[in-house]
């Protein structure tokens, strides 16, 4: 699993773009029609970018084979209807 942790205004999202195109994997994230924006302007083309709504209420068969999820956190809360998440763990893989 691909962990990018980092500070905000760090290249996180250009960095999860460019491994969704190199592992032709879908994004998922809070509003697409943004990420579709981001992408564009760092020239990254070619990648299949979903909403946390389309995740969570769509079809999953595009998420079947493996995805990517722009701020895990923010995620977590749209699927927990907007509860405040205190905390987690997390395993890291070897």
């Amino acid at each position: 699993m691909y962990q990018i942790i980092d500070s905000r205004g760090t290249g996180k999202t250009s960095r999860l773009l460019l491994l969704a195109k190199e592992m032709k994997k879908p994004i998922i994230c809070a509003n697409p029609y943004a990420m579709r924006e981001k992408a564009h302007a760092y020239g990254i083309v070619g990648v299949e970018i979903y909403s946390y709504y389309d995740a969570v209420e769509g079809d999953m068969t595009p998420f079947f084979d493996g995805y990517l999820i722009d701020e895990l956190a923010a995620f977590t809360e749209y699927v927990m209807h907007n509860n405040k998440m205190l905390g987690f763990s997390l395993s890291k893989d070897d």
